[in-house]
């Protein structure tokens, strides 16, 4: 069977131990070639295979600058995350059209993110070594990558399958996409109001 962050197999744990690389301080797998901007996936088969080294290294060294560049202090110790905090947790995985109550405050941090977040991946100097897919399957399209906020607090139920077709942002459903929009406005208008 192929599992692609399709059922509950821990991804990183086996990336590490087939040898790809390393789990970083911001709890991602980090491969010297791409840092942890990599696509990982598994074959479970009922044959025998000679297994690879396990990755041991750590190269992450005394760099700290995903936990530093954290705007909820998700990652609050050095390899561990605190899901309660984490931005991509809270924009993703939670279900509903309001946000409960131990979120409240916490979203005034999400900044503009309306999908996950990527902030601990994008300060880290590994993914410096990333190199943009050449397979056009991969590649975003415009309209889900420049979104127009004012735009996508108006979708409907058709407009936001249409959309999002085949996308992985169809996991939080149209009431959280609407839910996560109107935080990321909200933000932004707090942001402009603080630096004017």
């Amino acid at each position: 069977r192929a599992f692609v962050d399709s059922a509950p197999v821990m991804d990183k744990a086996w990336a590490q131990r087939a040898g790809l690389g390393w789990i970083g301080k911001n709890t991602n797998l980090l491969t010297r070639s791409h840092g942890s901007f990599v696509f990982l996936g598994e074959l479970i088969v009922d044959v025998d295979l000679d297994p690879d080294e396990p990755f041991s290294a750590d190269h992450c060294g005394s760099c700290t600058r995903c936990l530093d560049a954290c705007p909820t202090g998700a990652l609050d110790e050095p390899y561990q995350i605190d899901a309660t905090r984490c931005i991509s947790y809270w924009t993703i995985e939670q279900r509903g059209a309001e946000w409960p109550p131990e979120a409240e405050d916490l979203a005034r941090e999400f900044g503009p993110w309306v999908f996950g977040c990527d902030i601990c991946q994008d300060v880290c100097p590994w993914t410096k070594f990333a190199q943009p897919t050449q397979d056009a399957s991969f590649l975003a399209r415009d309209e889900v990558v420049q979104p127009r906020l004012s735009e996508w607090a108006e979708l409907d139920l058709a407009a936001f399958r249409e959309t999002f077709r085949k996308s992985p942002i169809k996991r939080t459903k149209l009431e959280g996409v609407l839910r996560n929009v109107e935080t990321a406005q909200a933000n932004a208008c707090r942001w402009r109001d603080e630096h004017e």
